[in-house]
């Protein structure tokens, strides 16, 4: 992150290496994780074959004795109807389905337990900025300390940081073009300073701030709710700026439905300030923490874990990978850092957190259509062997109704492809 001056910036990669072919990529990897279900129904198939072929055997040789003639064409229907199709495509298609609707909707799933793990999940842990916010700072208030006007605080604010990179400088775009600044210079963690007019000024922190008038104590913040700003000169403080981070839409309507559908919501934040207390209450999540570390994140995910939890962790930035790559499921967003990218689940691609909710529902549906499509191919099965063991089922007629009963299901499945539940 380049936070002190301009860039000039070389494309690299092109083609197969672009973040767009990474995300495709993601998605192969997903179709080659088999999810437990599809493990277990691909395990339950070569039982089922091997089954088939002994009752195959033995119809062939029952009727080998009683009607020679028709030994083998009883035998072939036998084989024909009870073909494991139906069974094999129950939860693949579902999966494929449900996974392509939710691209759609913006969810990227990336790893192949997600749709089976979003069904069984009981706790909630977000991150704050970045994540519940969308790291993108506006201003919200002015306070002036002197006679200095509004507009022109916001000049001179907005020249100090034309050049700056970092989200809080986005905060004064709005002013820019009405004075440029001079000699500026971007002190880390602290702020800027610069001339304008030929006079020397100071954004930032109140410590780095006051600096420019030694003979001044630093003036106290406002309150401890937001992230303020000190505009000072030589004279002394000059203006206050609060600047709060915009909340993602949909975000308070997620913690809602989270909520009625029991289950637990908590917030767990790096940043010290009092806004992630602001942002909680606001939001309505009763449990939140400030000022967390990666390991202290990664240690209350053990704890709930620990407590039998499943746990869906939300974050954006590289302090959050440790604790993404623990969670049962982890979610990301679009703006979020590669390597969060490259260790999460799935992938948010859009600033709507209400896709989270719409990937929950699915997944409950999805996995109700799978129960049908197993439940209907165990069914068929049941049902046809014996009629064709009896011999009342020709081959042809045995291939049309293997065929349907593969038709049904994929059809069944595909109803994933819209819609949400």
């Amino acid at each position: 992150l380049n936070t002190d001056s301009p860039l000039t910036v070389e494309v690299m990669a092109t083609g197969a290496d672009t973040r767009l072919s990474a995300i495709e990529r993601l998605v192969e990897q997903a179709t080659q994780e088999k999810p437990w279900q599809v493990a277990l129904a691909d395990k339950v198939a070569r039982y089922f074959v091997g089954a088939v072929l002994v009752v195959c055997m033995a119809v062939f040789a029952f009727w080998w004795w009683y009607q020679p003639e028709r030994a083998l064409w009883v035998a072939l229907s036998v084989l024909v109807v009870t073909c494991p199709c139906a069974l094999g495509l129950a939860m693949p298609t579902a999966l494929a389905a449900a996974s392509t609707n939710l691209r759609q909707r913006g969810f990227l799933v990336a790893k192949g337990h997600v749709l089976e793990t979003l069904t069984r999940i009981t706790r909630v842990i977000f991150d704050k900025t970045g994540t519940l916010t969308k790291g993108r700072f506006v201003l919200d208030e002015v306070q002036l300390c002197d006679s200095l006007s509004r507009d022109r605080a916001l000049s001179i604010g907005a020249a100090l940081e034309a050049n700056a990179n970092h989200p809080v400088a986005k905060a004064f775009e709005p002013w820019a073009g009405n004075h440029k600044a001079s000699d500026v210079r971007q002190f880390t963690a602290k702020g800027v300073e610069g001339r304008v007019d030929g006079k020397l000024y100071r954004l930032g922190n109140s410590d780095f701030a006051a600096e420019i008038t030694p003979r001044q104590a630093p003036p106290a913040a406002p309150d401890n709710t937001n992230l303020w700003l000190l505009l000072a000169g030589e004279g002394g403080p000059m203006a206050w700026f609060s600047v709060v981070d915009e909340v993602r839409p949909g975000a308070k309507s997620l913690v809602q439905h989270l909520t009625r559908d029991g289950l637990a919501v908590e917030l767990l934040s790096g940043d010290r300030s009092g806004a992630v207390a602001e942002l909680a209450n606001t939001l309505g999540i009763e449990h939140y923490r400030a000022g967390a570390t990666p390991e202290d994140k990664l240690a209350r995910l053990r704890e709930c874990q620990s407590a039998g939890d499943r746990v869906l962790m939300m974050g954006d930035g590289i302090n959050d990978v440790p604790v993404l790559s623990a969670a049962d499921v982890s979610v990301t967003v679009g703006s979020a850092s590669d390597l969060a990218q490259t260790k999460a689940d799935s992938v948010l691609l859009n600033d709507d957190l209400n896709t989270l909710a719409d990937a929950l529902r699915l997944a409950r549906r999805t996995r109700r259509v799978i129960a049908q499509n197993l439940g209907f191919s165990l069914c068929y099965n049941l049902l046809a062997l014996p009629l064709a063991a009896a011999g009342l089922i020709v081959p042809w007629v045995a291939a049309l109704g293997m065929a349907g009963s593969s038709l049904v299901v994929v059809l069944n499945a595909m109803r994933l492809s819209r819609g949400i539940g």
